[in-house]
């Protein structure tokens, strides 16, 4: 599931100044980084289901996640990846959908066309809202930028991501997007890693030189560090297991990441 919901974000209340620190390059994954599904992924297909006439809670449906997310994790490990087109995106997605209203005890019958709504929920843009920490951060980088920054997207997303970040108007706050379903690649595997460093004007031997920042441990943190570029993780509801946190660079908002980038002080 792209979101979890998060409330009460603090702002990028943070000094302002030029680039100090020995980066060149920040790149940003997208959902749960930046963005969120309005209000929450659970209440948007407890809302589509409603419209069938099904009753599902958001609290059943969050259940129901933990109930899937090994097999999610099961077909993630074995190379199934379902952004690079928006064919495998809507068969995966259809398929969580399906999988959790059938926790939910949804009748087999009903739940395909539940399951395709949903889908078509979760592609309407005003299904998503940047966090509240998003464009203090953007506005903070921008500065960096006028020093130097490069500051790309780096995402495992479908095609339209560009054209929802135009339409939430934080598109021009990026040098360049490398995005999944336009790369045919997803993270955490390196080729879209390597994508992101050529658009920054980097590569392997230079990768110590760009911080990525995201919310997912095995895509963000993994897959950045697997090719020598420096991970933030964005541990919004403070879930991170000890010896995570303690070997790598953990925020609980994007407030947090201007600072680290200026004194240079993300682990490697």
């Amino acid at each position: 599931i792209r979101d979890s919901s998060v409330t009460g974000v603090q702002t990028c209340a943070l000094p302002i100044s030029p680039m100090a620190a020995p980066y060149r390059a920040v790149f940003l994954d997208v959902g749960d980084t930046l963005v969120h599904a309005d209000p929450s992924w659970p209440a948007i297909i407890a809302r589509v289901a409603a419209s069938g006439g099904i009753d599902v809670t958001p609290e059943a449906l969050v259940a129901a996640e933990r109930s899937i997310a090994p097999e999610i994790a099961r077909r993630f490990a074995a190379g199934e990846r379902h952004t690079s087109s928006l064919p495998t995106s809507e068969a995966f997605w259809t398929w969580v959908y399906d999988g959790l209203l059938s926790e939910c005890g949804v009748d087999a019958g009903a739940r395909p066309a539940i399951a395709h709504e949903c889908h078509v929920a979760f592609n309407d843009f005003a299904s998503w809202r940047a966090f509240t920490d998003t464009a203090p951060l953007l506005e903070a980088l921008d500065l960096r930028r006028a020093e130097g920054l490069h500051v790309g997207v780096l995402s495992n997303w479908e095609s339209w991501l560009e054209p929802l970040l135009v339409h939430m108007g934080i598109a021009s706050h990026f040098d360049a997007l490398t995005v999944s379903g336009e790369v045919a690649l997803e993270k955490p595997d390196a080729g879209i890693f390597d994508h992101a460093l050529v658009a920054a004007g980097l590569d392997r031997s230079t990768a110590h030189l760009a911080v990525h920042v995201g919310d997912s441990w095995s895509a963000d943190v993994a897959g950045a560090r697997g090719v020598g570029i420096a991970p933030v993780w964005l541990d919004r509801e403070r879930r991170g297991a000890p010896d995570r946190l303690a070997s790598t660079t953990t925020i609980r908002t994007l407030a947090d990441l201007p600072a680290l980038i200026d004194a240079g002080l993300v682990k490697a």
